[in-house]
């Protein structure tokens, strides 16, 4: 790299097909330097990076008897930008994603592209690099997975590789971090050299005339150019010259079906290549392996009894004894020792009751009773992400197509819903996704129904305080519930509001790999950042609004009773409501409206208002007003009702209809309180006789 370039800044385009491990490179290029929005005009997601390596300049000097003096470790700081592009298999404009990848190369011109490339499905990944390769640009392939290529029984001559493509390649393994810091220094090398890939493929010479003739006249590059051949109808609006249109009939009175015999060009070329370069060395372990347990967890008859055995072991050691440990030790931490701790502070500093009320039992109590349960929201998030990195997940999409055709779905719709364990608002941007419109609303209705993980603190203290010895099973029975409600509801609709016709089903499958403790963490932090990020600002807030509104009536005097306060007002008024479900009383009815800003602000809402202090004394006032009948009921309402307002906004965005958004959100209470209901007068009834 030149002197004068050290400092500079420098944008890559990060480029590859899905499963190739583009998410973990960009991860690992960028740790947490990120932001997430969406590209501009669509809802197509975009992450947007600072990169965390830096180019090593390794100096070294010689005497004139040739030994060696000095060796100086230079480090330039480049400011490199890391554009995560959306994952693609062509840059043919079938869809957002690939129109997006196109258009940004084209118009922003980065200064390198970074293509991935998984080395274990070469073939395949190739195609998209046929295509960036002409875009006259700068690129490196970051070639991925050479560790399981190895395990695969295969190996991969890179430096003919190289030399056969004409663009740099460095082997690399993302998952752990293994040759990318080699893989950045070469990407500035090339980037400041401003190094074209060669572009071995041609297409006979009628093609590659038509080609040059065009470049020449519209000025476009080499895959724009051919991609007009192709009769691409957004390129075919900006052309030009008379002379460029009259290449084009010429072409395609040639060759009728041009487009296939660019295609069959390109695999061609890349068929030659890869079996020049790849070589069998061994037994394909990981097929093998692959094979063993998909016989298992994608038989005909096992596959669902085995992904329902799965996901009832992680709720039983999530919420058994292992998950309660952890949790009763964050209590005492904070809502005890911290809280102990506060409460001498202000002592000493003469704070008064009404602040030391505020602080302690709004604050402290408010937060504290749903950090308390932070560890078990880990523990579970830590769970789905290592069966999301090992390949489980997907094979959950194959195994519901079936089940889901008779709802007029595909099983790609799967993937959100299960998504929606996590967090509703990833998982109703994730159905953004599918291609087929009627599919992504129909989707979008039912993701409600997952429970996310906000809702966990609801059921931990609920089942702590009714359930203690089959916390992990009532738990486990709401998810089924949510499940099934899910695919009645998705009957109903595919029959009635939104009617069509079943998509065809393509998915490809990952193979099966043991996930890094490095990618799992990560994963699973994602996954959490959410509700830790919600605790320290929407329920901060929550907390102080509920604790000031519990102790003050209408004229802003404070009440010793709460029942006088204003929100006990509020809550006296719509208590009636919730009679028939079991839990007719005001506090039960208030922290439903609060769970409206947030799900966790139904256990922070209750600690506050039954004066609870901590997750122990809630835990013991719960077990004193609910009834084990009355606590189902009221957990199926907290499991249906209407999710939080960030969901409800993200929902109405995907949904781009007013109408269909306040459909979803009287569809969801309605169903809750039916439901909650119909729990609580059947079980009254069996009780009674």
């Amino acid at each position: 790299m030149a002197v004068s370039d050290l400092g500079k800044e420098y944008v890559f385009a990060l480029a590859g097909n899905p499963n190739s491990g583009k998410t973990t490179l960009f991860n690992e290029l960028t740790g947490s330097h990120y932001e997430v929005g969406n590209w501009a005009g669509v809802t197509v997601e975009r992450k947007e990076g600072i990169c965390k390596y830096v180019y090593h300049n390794h100096i070294t000097h010689f005497d004139t008897h040739e030994h060696e003096t000095e060796h100086k470790h230079d480090e330039a700081h480049n400011h490199i930008r890391i554009v995560d592009l959306p994952g693609i298999y062509s840059l043919s404009p079938n869809s957002a994603e690939e129109v997006i990848t196109r258009d940004y190369i084209l118009r922003e011109k980065p200064d390198l592209i970074l293509n991935i490339v998984d080395a274990t499905n070469l073939e395949r990944n190739l195609y998209l690099t046929t295509q960036l390769a002409e875009m006259d640009t700068p690129m490196v392939i970051a070639l991925n997975m050479m560790d399981a290529l190895e395990e695969n029984g295969f190996s991969i001559d890179v430096e003919k590789l190289q030399k056969k493509l004409g663009i740099r390649i460095m082997p690399i393994s993302a998952s752990k971090g293994r040759g990318v810091q080699d893989l950045i220094t070469e990407c500035l090398n090339i980037a400041s050299k401003k190094q074209l890939p060669l572009c071995p493929l041609t297409y006979g010479a009628k093609i590659e005339n038509a080609v040059n003739e065009i470049q020449s006249e519209e000025g476009l590059n080499r895959l724009c150019s051919i991609k007009l051949i192709e009769h691409d109808i957004r390129l075919k609006s900006d052309i030009k010259s008379e002379k460029t249109t009259a290449v084009l009939e010429a072409v395609s009175k040639i060759i009728a079906d041009i487009e296939t015999y660019i295609a069959e060009k390109r695999y061609k070329f890349i068929k030659s290549i890869t079996k020049e370069c790849v070589s069998v060395i061994g037994e394909n372990k990981q097929a093998t392996r692959t094979r063993k347990i998909d016989s298992i967890v994608t038989h005909p008859i096992l596959a669902i009894p085995v992904f329902i055995i799965i996901m009832f072991l992680i709720f039983q050691i999530t919420f058994g004894a292992f998950g309660s440990m952890l949790s009763d030790f964050v209590d005492n931490l904070f809502n005890v020792q911290f809280a102990a701790l506060v409460e001498k502070g202000l002592d000493a500093v003469g704070a008064g009751a009404f602040a030391k009320g505020l602080v302690i039992d709004g604050v402290i109590a408010g937060v504290g009773g749903v950090i308390t349960f932070f560890p078990q929201i880990m523990l579970l998030f830590l769970f789905l992400s290592f069966l999301e990195d090992s390949g489980y997940m997907a094979r959950t999409a194959f195994i519901m197509d079936k089940l889901f055709m008779k709802l007029g779905l595909s099983g790609k719709s799967f993937v959100p819903m299960i998504m929606g364990f996590g967090c509703s608002v990833p998982a109703i941007m994730s159905v953004r996704t599918l291609e087929n419109e009627r599919d992504r609303k129909l989707t979008l209705l039912l993701v409600p129904f997952m429970s996310c993980g906000a809702k966990m603190p609801v059921y931990a203290v609920f089942t702590a305080a009714l359930f203690p010895e089959h916390a992990g099973i009532v738990t486990f029975s709401l998810y089924l519930i949510g499940i099934f409600l899910a695919i009645v509801s998705g009957l109903i609709f595919s029959r009635t509001v939104l009617k069509g016709d079943t998509p065809p089903f393509v998915l490809e499958l990952p193979p099966y790999r043991m996930p890094t403790l490095k990618s799992t963490f990560h994963h699973m932090w994602e996954k959490a950042k959410d509700f830790a990020i919600r605790a320290g600002t929407v329920l901060l807030a929550a907390s102080v609004i509920i604790w000031l509104l519990q102790n003050l009536d209408l004229r802003l005097h404070m009440v010793t009773d709460s029942r006088y306060s204003i929100i006990g007002m509020i809550g006296q008024l719509i208590a009636p409501l919730f009679k028939p479900c079991g839990f007719g009383n005001w506090q039960a009815a208030v922290s439903l409206i609060s769970g409206f800003a947030a799900k966790e602000a139904v256990v922070s809402t209750m600690t506050i208002l039954y004066g609870a202090g901590n997750s122990a004394g809630l835990v013991s006032s719960l077990s004193e007003v609910f009834t084990p009948l009355s606590a189902y009921a009221f957990l199926v309402f907290v499991l249906l009702y209407v999710p939080c307002v960030a969901a409800v906004s993200a929902l109405s965005a995907e949904l781009n209809s007013k109408k269909l958004t306040l459909f979803s959100i009287c569809y969801q209470i309605g169903i809750a309180w039916i439901m909650s209901m119909l729990v609580f007068q059947i079980g009254s009834l069996f009780i009674s006789l």
